[in-house]
């Protein structure tokens, strides 16, 4: 690739009275920024600034720079570059074989360290492990990775270091000036890994710097608090609220209601997707006695009485009793702790509580952004999923062209259709309750398949309680050796990603690639029930309908198999 990274600073044009939604340190959750940009009802009309570092550190970093860029290629997305952006993209700009080595070992690194990274995420979908990355084939597959994903990282390639929108400046770490057009041309690293930042005693009289990259429970010394840190005085907002980074993090989003707007007039919203409980008694709030931050984090432990312990903080001496689950050890077998505060949070009646660990002394929990504990009674907050008719309002703008294809596809065959919007729903056992609220919809076990050569590609559709046994199938279609298909051919003839998969996909693939089986079990319900090619939403239609009208519409006959799971 040998690119030249140099800072480069992007104007953001404006319109009076145009909101700007600005969010950082994404860092590969494309579920918690979809749930946030419905949090903040995202629109068409809206500017999206996402500060720096897309990927790492989460599950779906290639999910993230999918989503983004498709939202990119229809509304007004600006996003800035991040220093984990930056520094991993850099190890594929080195074509020698000391920079094939460094990459394969990075691999090696980002699985022990974050269970896994961008490029093993991009060679996965092409059916690569990184155990096959070694040796001679190191280079041949980081060839094969660069070309299949090149408008991927290409797309990283092109971020500017600095956005600007009116009287707002938008760094991923932060700057020295605001006269940022003197920062042109200059190395980005130092406004991108800017470590500390509120700390360095800058003030900013003409332009509010709104940055990422420093979780902003590291600015607080007297509690665990991931909101948006906001200063008036100094103009100055910190908005990385430490997701994937730390347990207690969350996604933080900034709503801007015009370019030349105070900061008084600027609001935030906040997701972490956890567990939410109401709080039926009161408790008095206390200040914290102890925090452990990650910079003095050594403790060894004194005593276990159950799933709590009594530890010591090496640096200061102060004894406190912490959840087990939240110690670590390091490289060196050294014993942590995690970012940890004992305060116990004000909660009256009837507040809702995000559960991050539930243990026999309580709830260690967040209210409004700010961690500690509830050790009063609460019941859980069931989410309540409604069908709706139809399709989406459209001036929403936080949905990916594949669904809304979906929807318009089904308004044009006359198909009535109900829908929901929901969490990232991947597995069978995260479908629960939207199977309830589909009411009485056949919920299929959607399989992509192929065979050994790649010549042959089936989509299976089968009740999710059976067992799918390869050589049953195998026997009734005539097809030997089959496997599950690799995510590129998924994405290239349905325009789905793994979690995804849907028969709605069938619409995207007109040279009739993959062959359609569905096990004759299904048959037997009213309604159908799937995703639109995107997991976080589901549809109800009825079976007749899919059967007669969408399929002969995308010119799909299916295969009729009859599976036991025996």
């Amino acid at each position: 690739m040998a690119h030249q990274i140099k800072t480069r600073i992007q104007h953001i044009d404006t319109k009076p009275g145009q909101r700007i939604l600005a969010v950082s340190d994404i860092h590969g959750h494309p579920d918690r920024l979809i749930q946030l940009l419905r949090q903040m009802h995202y629109e068409a009309d809206d500017i999206l600034v996402i500060v720096g570092d897309l990927i790492e550190k989460g599950p779906e970093s290639l999910r993230t720079v999918q989503y983004v860029m498709d939202l990119a290629g229809r509304h007004s997305v600006y996003v800035s570059m991040g220093n984990v952006d930056l520094g991993r993209i850099l190890k594929v700009d080195d074509e020698s074989p000391e920079g094939v080595a460094d990459w394969a070992g990075f691999l090696r690194w980002a699985e022990r360290t974050w269970g896994g990274s961008l490029f093993s995420e991009m060679l996965a979908d092409m059916g690569i492990s990184i155990e096959q990355v070694e040796g001679e084939k190191a280079a041949e597959y980081r060839r094969m990775m660069l070309e299949q994903f090149h408008e991927e990282l290409e797309f990283l390639w092109s971020r500017p270091t600095i956005l600007t929108a009116g009287k707002y400046i938008f760094v991923h770490g932060g700057v020295p000036t605001e006269e940022v057009e003197s920062l042109a041309e200059t190395d980005p690293l130092s406004y991108l890994k800017n470590d500390d930042f509120y700390n360095q005693g800058y003030t900013f009289r003409d332009h509010i710097v709104v940055t990422g990259h420093w979780p902003t429970c590291l600015y607080r010394t007297d509690r665990e608090d991931v909101t948006p840190l906001i200063d008036r005085e100094r103009g100055i907002l910190c908005i990385d609220g430490g997701n994937g980074l730390k347990r207690t993090g969350q996604l933080n989003g900034i709503i801007i209601p015009d370019s030349r707007a105070d900061m008084e007039e600027i609001s935030w919203m906040g997701y972490d997707g956890a567990p939410r409980v109401e709080a039926l008694e009161s408790q008095e709030g206390c200040t914290a006695r102890v925090h452990i931050q990650y910079f003095e984090s050594r403790v060894e432990l004194l005593s276990q009485e159950g799933d709590m312990g009594e530890w010591r903080q090496l640096s200061s001496g102060k004894t406190f009793t912490g959840p087990m689950k939240w110690s670590y050890r390091d490289s060196d077998g050294g014993l942590h702790y995690d970012d940890y505060a004992d305060t116990a949070l004000a909660v009256d009646p009837g507040n809702q509580l995000s559960v991050i660990l539930q243990t026999g002394a309580g709830y260690y929990c967040k209210k409004d952004g700010i961690i500690g504990w509830y050790q009063g009674k609460a019941w859980p907050v069931e989410q309540r999923l409604v069908l709706q008719p139809g399709g989406p309002d459209p001036k929403e703008a936080h949905r990916r062209e594949r669904e809304l294809a979906v929807y318009e596809l089904l308004e044009r065959l006359n198909i009535p259709y109900e829908r929901i919007d929901h969490m990232e729903a991947n597995t069978m056992e995260a479908c629960q309750a939207v199977n309830e609220a589909l009411g009485g919809a056949v919920i299929c076990k959607n399989l992509f398949l192929c065979n050994r050569q790649r010549t042959a590609f089936y989509l299976l559709m089968m009740p999710g309680d059976k067992v799918f046994k390869t050589r049953e199938l195998s026997a009734q279609i005539g097809s030997s050796r089959l496997s599950f298909g690799e995510a590129v051919y998924m994405e290239r003839y349905l325009h789905i990603s793994p979690g995804s998969v849907s028969v709605m996909g069938l619409m995207h693939d007109t040279e009739r690639r993959v062959q359609l089986l569905i096990d004759r079990d299904i048959l037997r319900g009213e309604y159908f029930g799937g995703h639109p090619c995107m997991n976080t939403s589901s549809i109800r239609l009825g079976m007749k309908d899919l059967l007669e009208v969408f399929l002969p519409a995308v010119g799909h006959r299916p295969l009729y198999v009859e599976l036991t799971g025996e």
